[in-house]
């Protein structure tokens, strides 16, 4: 690993990013609650995007499948069986994060009603159409991905999969213990200032409710894993120069858009949006430095 790089964009990028976080997270605190009902505005656009804008995050467990699949099976035959079972793992993980946030939505696009008759055949094809693009996913990265530098591609495939599965359960946990309202629940009410929080009036597993998990954002948790694609340009063929810059300006226009989208949608404060990032950039930065000293090779220079 070299020590100037983080997630392969320079450690100085990084800190940029942790440093806009840190003003967003600044300005909410004094003014989250202002800015929401400025930017509350719920459109049919806005409820396709959060329900289907985390799709590609999803489908990067997978691709993290394949680099780690690549890399064990060029190490040796006798690391087959591993290589398969990795890959398994991460077509099973991304079936089980995608079905616990926008499964229910593809579900319902086939008409499936909970406890209904006739509600097998709609089921049976949302996940049928979840496993097949999945399995079309992790083709395309096989085609796309090189096996030159075994190790590269265990450590990136390492960072994407450990480091976003540690992420959620963190996400998770810190949802329970913050038990902060979320602004649509506030909207519910005669006066919504009357139960509204602040991110730090933390009350610890008040409500097992979706309306109470509101800090930090969930989506923006599963969101920041789109931060690690610069490290897959190091590991495609065909290396070109300007494509790591490319994937991290995709990356961060990707967050940002669903970052308002979550405020105006009425899921989530700024704090909630800032902090999902925050805190998931920081995992995958650890993880990023934990895999690439277990594993000696350093990312190729650009072509």
């Amino acid at each position: 690993m070299t020590k100037k790089t983080v997630l392969g964009m320079p450690r100085t990028v990084f800190y940029v990013v942790c440093s806009v976080l840190v003003i967003g997270i600044i300005i909410g605190s004094f003014y989250d609650y202002q800015i929401s009902v400025a930017l509350s505005n719920t459109t049919g656009i806005g409820d396709f995007y959060q329900h289907y804008g985390n799709i590609i995050s999803h489908l990067l467990y997978v691709i993290a499948g394949v680099c780690l699949f690549k890399g064990l099976k060029k190490k040796g035959e006798r690391f087959n069986t591993l290589a398969w079972g990795v890959l398994g793992f991460s077509l099973f993980w991304t079936f089980y994060s995608f079905l616990d946030t926008s499964g229910k939505y593809l579900r319902e696009v086939y008409g499936y009603e909970p406890g209904q008759a006739g509600s097998f055949l709609p089921l049976t094809l949302s996940m049928l159409t979840w496993i097949a693009l999945a399995c079309l996913t992790a083709w395309l990265a096989n085609l796309i991905l090189d096996d030159e530098k075994a190790d590269l591609l265990l450590a990136i495939g390492s960072v994407i999969l450990i480091g976003g599965i540690f992420s959620e359960f963190i996400n998770a946990e810190l949802k329970d213990f913050a038990g902060r309202p979320r602004y649509k629940y506030l909207l519910t009410l005669d006066d919504p200032t009357s139960e509204y929080r602040n991110w730090w009036e933390m009350t610890p597993y008040l409500k097992d409710e979706s309306a109470f998990r509101s800090w930090p954002s969930g989506h923006m948790t599963k969101a920041t894993i789109m931060l690690t694609l610069p490290m897959l340009a190091d590991v495609v063929k065909r290396r070109k120069a300007y494509l790591r810059n490319l994937l991290f300006a995709f990356a961060v226009v990707w967050i940002v858009v669903l970052g308002y989208n979550r405020i105006h949608m009425n899921a989530h404060f700024l704090t909630d949006v800032c902090f999902g990032v925050l805190i998931t950039y920081c995992l995958y930065a650890l993880a990023y430095k934990f895999a690439f000293s277990v594993f000696d090779e350093v990312p190729s220079k650009d072509k």
